[in-house]
């Protein structure tokens, strides 16, 4: 009989989860001092406590107590890592500002800028993630240093501490309906403020030890520059550091979109996937330690230390990092000698990131890993129980599509909230591309770790592009069915929050040790549908959103207008770049179909009054009592427009 859930630590995920999002979508202070922590704990558990062994007939009141217990928690726990104190601030007071001078000039009020590690950079841009100080604070503030100047890219690092006069800003949410937010992205990860450097911004810099993270990263872009010295091609290239080292900056748009279409874009991202891969090349590499005494725990604990290590070479990415992590448990538990099931290492694994950076749980990476897992720990594990074929070729291939199946399954609600697709190819996928991903993973690592020692003959590299180019062809070949790529999809926040509602209450009560199957199907199941239900009814009908009658979009020199006419809603454009995805973020933002497309006119009538274009030309009719929008940089005279 497989291991059932814990109950208690179900409790104290769904609780810190709850407190922080409660921290999230509410005004709530930031507390002053970790003192707040003790003495809300101290009082609820001796309460807690005091309730249950007085009447312990009313446990169900302890438990809520209990549960309440960690929605506080949670919740102060969000809202006082917004300011984290950093040891690092009474460092800086102990240095002056000696270092070598970057502008030639003097300043005064200099704040410190402490480069922490770095981020995936977003074109030619250069991102840090940083905390920024100001002058007698001991508080740092986490933002994203942002640099194109190449001058400074050249010294930044995260080994670097600038001093700098500027300041940073508050990043601003995506004023186009239903486009990309950087600042909910930015949010994920603990940064509310951004900063742009260039040269003559920083007035002088120095040297500091290097985190374990920032080691991390530069032995990674050593291991890459193995990798982009190979004679091979520049796609294998790109490929291999996203592959092996999880650096993607040189993929092209055109191979991400194939990927995508084919369902296989978890291959590219270092995630659960290739740990696995690692674990079970490990576990059998490590297999005879077995027959030794205490063979089992000393063979967890190499396997512990080499993944760890595999962590490290990848630069300790947070996806990475969370995927070691729940690998890690589960190795800990056969050290200690009590094995633990895959849900309930899930469970612990969540509380401890939760725990660690209360941020994650609106990443978008952490949400798709997460809700994989979680999918796959239950799902093929009773489909196994219900049918298993005896022959192993064909239950090999069987379990792959109930692999792929299940994960779908967990995240498929997620893709089309986020990325509003769904590859309907993606069981095909798992057939061709993960069986070629084990010796893939096997020989890239292999070539990646021997370039440290010897130099490896160019016939592994060109065998590693070889496989990695059948790869490629599988996908390309996937991806050219493009009917099997369901676009344009729309998803909106509450189906999205009720349909893990319920997948969460069916993943608790059908693993539930003493709740019965009936009662969850007959009893639990209705009333939060019942619940659900409700609430959508009480949402269209007081909370609808007025869909407006003119929209502006605008950007890099594109404009677009979205007017209400008669026939429905009509898109105007006028810009180089007619495929802009602005007007289909629109059009899913607020439900409504677009009608129709054309150029946009130099003249038009809205509601009655003209709409005058006016671009670069400058050029403009004589109208009288119009609405003028001015785009591409347009060259007027703004006295004589007005008369």
């Amino acid at each position: 009989m497989s291991q059932p859930i814990n109950i208690r630590l179900f409790e104290l995920v769904l609780g810190v989860s709850l407190g922080i999002m409660l921290g999230h979508f509410s005004a709530i202070p930031m507390p002053d001092s970790r003192l707040i922590y003790l003495s809300i704990s101290l009082v609820l558990i001796i309460s807690y406590l005091l309730s249950f062994y007085l009447n312990p007939k009313l446990w169900w009141i302890c438990r809520i107590w209990f549960f309440t217990l960690w929605i506080a928690l949670g919740c102060l726990h969000f809202t006082w890592s917004r300011a984290l104190p950093d040891s690092a601030s009474a460092e800086l007071d102990q240095h002056p500002l000696k270092a070598k001078d970057l502008s030639g000039e003097k300043a005064t009020h200099l704040n410190a800028v402490v480069i922490k590690h770095r981020l995936k950079p977003w074109g030619q841009t250069t991102r840090y993630m940083a905390h920024y100080y100001q002058k007698n604070s001991h508080k740092p503030t986490r933002i994203v240093l942002l640099c194109r100047d190449t001058t400074l890219i050249q010294l930044l690092g995260p080994d670097k501490t600038l001093w700098t006069n500027s300041s940073p800003k508050i990043i601003e949410r995506n004023k186009n309906p239903g486009g990309f937010d950087q600042k909910s992205y930015y949010y994920s990860q603990g940064i509310e403020f951004a900063m742009t450097l260039s040269a003559n911004q920083v007035y002088c810099w120095r040297l500091h030890p290097l985190s374990l993270r920032a080691k991390a990263q530069k032995i990674n872009t050593k291991l890459a520059q193995y990798w982009r010295d190979a004679a091979i091609s520049a796609q294998a290239q790109a490929l291999a550091l996203a592959i092996i080292l999880g650096q993607t900056q040189d993929l092209t748009i055109e191979v991400k979109s194939q990927f995508a279409s084919a369902g296989a874009l978890h291959v590219l991202a270092l995630s659960g996937l290739h740990v696995g891969l690692v674990v079970l090349l490990l576990q059998w590499l490590l297999r005879p330690l077995k027959a030794l005494p205490f063979g089992i725990k000393i063979q967890a604990v190499i396997l512990l230390v080499l993944l760890w290590s595999y962590a490290f070479i990848c630069g300790l990415s947070p996806s990475i990092t969370r995927a070691v992590c729940m690998f890690s448990i589960w190795q800990i538990a056969q050290i200690i000698g009590r094995p633990v099931s895959g849900s309930n290492s899930v469970l612990l694994c969540l509380i401890l990131l939760l725990w660690w950076s209360p941020y994650w749980l609106f990443s978008v990476g952490f949400q798709l890993s997460f809700s994989a897992v979680m999918a796959l720990t239950y799902l093929p594990s009773r489909l196994k129980k219900i049918w298993r074929p005896q022959n192993r070729i064909y239950r090999y291939f069987i379990q792959l599509s109930t692999v792929g199946a299940a994960a779908q399954i967990g995240v498929g609600p997620l893709s089309i909230y986020y990325f509003h697709q769904f590859p309907l190819m993606f069981w095909l996928s798992n057939l061709i591309v993960l069986p070629l991903m084990t010796p893939l993973l096997i020989l890239g690592l292999s070539n990646t770790m021997g370039s440290l020692i010897t130099d490896i003959p160019n016939i592994f590299f060109e065998l590693w592009d070889e496989l990695l180019h059948v790869i490629l062809k599988a996908v390309v070949w996937i991806a050219s069915h493009e009917h099997m790529l369901l676009k344009d999809l729309n998803l909106n926040q509450y189906t999205l929050w009720s349909y893990y509602a319920i997948a969460l209450l069916l993943w608790w009560g059908l693993q539930h040790p003493w709740v019965p199957r009936k009662i969850v199907f007959r009893t639990f199941l209705p009333y939060l549908c019942c619940i659900l239900l409700a609430g959508y009814i009480s949402k269209t009908l007081w909370r609808r959103d007025p869909v407006p009658q003119l929209t502006i979009l605008h950007r890099f020199d594109n404009t677009r207008l979205i007017v209400h006419a008669p026939e429905g809603f009509k898109e105007l454009f006028r810009g180089k770049n007619k495929m802009n995805p602005d007007g289909s973020d629109w059009s899913r933002h607020y439900g409504v179909k677009l009608k129709a497309e054309k150029p946009l006119p130099t003249v038009m009538t809205f509601d009655g009054l003209p709409v005058i274009v006016v671009d670069s030309t400058g050029v403009y009719p004589p109208v009288n009592n119009g609405i003028v929008l001015l785009r591409a940089n347009a060259n007027i005279h703004f006295e004589k427009l007005v008369n």
